[in-house]
């Protein structure tokens, strides 16, 4: 075999050396955005929160979208799973399409789950309860494993945080916090982030309460709510909606034109920036008067997300390509065409993502997948074969590599079936959950963790190729290659086909590169 893939890698370099190469630069892999489909799975403060403004908001900045709400007052985690088990007709589901609401009655949790092609769906805590972390278990749990088994694979799992009661308020939980607004926000925020950090299949916060908090450092004071509790018809309502729609969309609600009638100019900049400042710090209260983080998430984003092509100018037949995700502890690194992939006869599509901290997870993966995503829609323009597309990547983006072959989700997000991939080549890559991701939450880089961010959390028969690469043991990063081997006999324990791993004699976690990319090269020969 060895022999045959050496073979196959001369005749791949006698063909490439004839051909001549073009190399493009910075093209932006994000595609123009498809309508958004947002289910509130919640209650009165939901309500306040996305069936007003929200659906306005979007059209405004020109995104199409879908808004909807299953309605109960005062809903519960806890009645939420017991009404999934029991397909109990509870709810009122009220829905915002092209600007207009419908609204159904008697409607059961599975039935508004199939309703529509939900690319998100928000749980959240009843107010009363929301700063009483033990009350979010085991319902969310339960909850979140029920909706992920009736929406489309990859839909983006979100929790809406709520608010403070009004320090006045007269509602019959308010004791439980003291009757102090402050004491309640706490609570809420320590009970949202405790729940967060062991729930990362729900990757989008949207940060309602902290919006409130900070409008209430205003000139509007505390004057958020009607009655002590659901947000005022005009501001407070307004203030959610562009809580959600800076979490939804990265874009600064600042720059976001549209405010409904009767709230004025002035209220309804304190509304955006509150709002903002919310999807900067979502755990801690920032005066309003703080200048806002410099750029957004979407500019961030647009400036990040860009890739470079190197493909054979010419060629009898299309070529193959290679999609390379740099290293970089996902907190550094640029894109770049690595030397020796050049001159062989393959495209090469470096990629660029977002890094923390100006961006946290998921946002590199969901990174990697739009660039991969993007290969197989637009690689035949320049001569490529989109049936032959390969993945790799180094140390960070080996993680990203393993966490793309392993979770369906996050290319089924972007329209592409993560078993189209030709091979998957992980080089260096972490298989427990990478530790910026564990340093994000607190936990130290040498606490291992294995949940949905880990490539062993996520473990799966494929139905395609992976490879396993490290350097040698004792000279890789620490218990790297010992990652490998354990993902290696878990993947085979269920019933794989023998997956190789590579432990290149000699290499470190840096000149693991050359030997890894002459294998490679090799199988991409095949």
């Amino acid at each position: 075999m060895r022999r045959f893939l050496l073979l196959a890698t001369l005749l791949l370099a006698a063909t490439a050396a004839a051909q001549p190469y073009k190399t493009v630069k910075d093209i932006s892999y994000l595609e123009a955005p498809d309508t958004l489909r947002i289910l509130a799975i919640g209650n009165s403060f939901s309500e306040d929160a996305v069936e007003n403004n929200l659906w306005n908001l979007l059209d405004a900045a020109g995104i199409p979208a879908v808004v909807a709400n299953m309605y109960i007052g005062g809903c519960t985690l806890e009645r939420h799973w017991n009404n999934s088990v029991a397909d109990a007709p509870a709810y009122r589901y009220r829905k915002v399409r092209g600007g207009v609401t419908t609204e159904r009655r008697d409607v059961r949790l599975s039935e508004a789950l199939a309703d529509e092609a939900w690319t998100h769906v928000s749980f959240q805590q009843a107010s009363g309860l929301s700063g009483l972390v033990a009350t979010y278990e085991p319902y969310l749990t339960s909850l979140v494993g029920y909706v992920k088994g009736l929406v489309p694979s990859g839909a983006v799992l979100a929790f809406h945080q709520t608010w403070a009661y009004a320090c006045d308020s007269d509602h019959p939980e308010f004791p439980v916090y003291g009757k102090k607004q402050a004491t309640m926000y706490g609570r809420i925020m320590n009970a949202v982030a405790s729940t967060l950090a062991d729930h990362p299949e729900i990757t989008l916060l949207i940060p309602s309460g902290t919006a409130v908090q900070n409008g209430r450092t205003s000139v509007l004071g505390d004057t958020f709510t009607r009655d002590g509790f659901h947000l005022n018809y005009s501001f407070g309502r307004y203030t959610a909606a562009c809580t959600w729609f800076a979490a939804l969309t990265g874009l600064r609600a600042s720059d976001n034109p549209w405010a409904p009638e009767g709230v004025d100019a002035e209220t309804a900049a304190i509304c955006r920036k509150a709002a903002d400042l919310a999807y900067d710090q979502p755990y801690a209260v920032t005066d309003i008067d703080d200048a806002l983080a410099p750029g957004s998430q979407a500019r961030y984003r647009s400036e990040r997300c860009k890739l470079d092509i190197y493909y054979p100018a010419k060629g009898k037949k299309p070529f193959k390509t290679l999609v390379w995700l740099h290293g970089g502890g996902l907190t550094g690194g640029q894109k770049y065409l690595p030397q020796q992939l050049m001159e062989k006869g393959i495209a090469v599509v470096a990629v660029n993502y977002r890094l923390y901290p100006q961006a946290k997870c998921p946002a590199y993966l969901q990174d990697a997948a739009a660039a991969v995503a993007w290969t197989f829609r637009h690689i035949a323009e320049y001569g490529g074969d989109p049936s032959q597309i390969y993945v790799s990547g180094h140390s960070a983006g080996g993680y990203l590599t393993l966490m793309l072959a392993l979770d369906k989700g996050w290319l089924a997000a972007c329209g592409v079936n993560a078993d189209a991939v030709s091979a998957y080549y992980p080089i260096s890559g972490q298989t427990a959950t990478h530790f910026t991701i564990r340093t994000e939450r607190g936990i130290s880089y040498t606490t291992p963790i294995v949940d949905g961010m880990a490539p062993l959390g996520n473990v799966r028969v494929l139905g395609t190729r992976l490879l396993l690469f490290t350097g040698e043991r004792s000279r890789e990063m620490m218990a790297r290659y010992e990652e490998n081997l354990y993902l290696k006999s878990v993947l085979e324990g269920i019933g794989n086909s023998p997956v190789p791993i590579y432990e290149f004699e000699g290499a470190d976690h840096g000149t693991v590169l050359s030997p890894a990319f002459e294998v490679i090269l090799q199988d991409m020969g095949r």
